[in-house]
């Protein structure tokens, strides 16, 4: 049976042409793109265990490569769970990155300002968007399924992206030498892809695509 990774890199001419787009099904389509980037990266390195199995120096790449694939796949679910409010959630999120652009050149320390462009003052002043467990609080899966269990895979990913689950760290606080939850990332690869399979469907069934 045909993956769904398989399926959706299957769609990558699909996508490239609807990645132009300067609104929401632009940014699903590039974010999908990126997503094959790296997920058919990873499932193509046969040395790559992508489960439990997965050695502490495997998971370094799966579990931080799959954190930056999370946060977006959230937006996406949240962006598309409800047409009548695709727009205006997309509006979230882009004075989110206007906050963050802001908060991103006050860097006191930030050399080579000059070479970014400037940012509008008045975004510092843009509400904030929802945190990740606030958005899978308030959608479903194609299925029907609250989607807010998948918070602990951010959250453990995300531990692991900022080199917290390092063994000496364990062994100091805890005096011992403690397991950590190793994900089954290929899993997580697949319903990822599958999702990403019902956003572009439903875009090709309104001929978008």
């Amino acid at each position: 049976m045909t993956s769904y990774l398989d399926q959706l890199i299957a769609e990558v001419p699909a996508l490239q042409k609807l990645s132009s787009a300067g609104d929401a099904n632009g940014f699903f389509a590039q974010e999908a793109l990126r997503f094959v980037t790296i997920a058919g990266t990873l499932s193509a390195i046969e040395q790559f265990t992508l489960d439990e199995g997965a050695s502490v120096n495997e998971r370094y790449m799966t579990h931080t490569l799959s954190r930056s694939l999370l946060e977006n796949y959230f937006w996406i679910i949240y962006l598309f769970d409800d047409d009548a409010e695709t727009v205006r959630r997309y509006e979230e999120l882009t004075n989110s990155f206007k906050r963050e652009y802001v908060k991103l050149l006050n860097e006191p320390l930030l050399p080579r300002k000059t070479e970014l462009d400037p940012a509008d003052p008045l975004w510092a002043n843009l509400p904030r968007g929802l945190d990740v467990n606030s958005m899978l609080a308030q959608v479903r899966n194609d299925h029907g399924d609250r989607l807010n269990y998948l918070y602990f895979v951010y959250r453990v990913t995300s531990f692991d992206t900022h080199g917290k689950n390092l063994g000496t760290i364990f062994e100091t606080v805890f005096g011992k030498t403690c397991g950590f939850p190793v994900l089954k990332i290929e899993k997580v690869f697949e319903l990822i892809a599958n999702q990403y399979l019902v956003v572009l469907n439903d875009l090709r069934a309104r001929g978008v695509v």
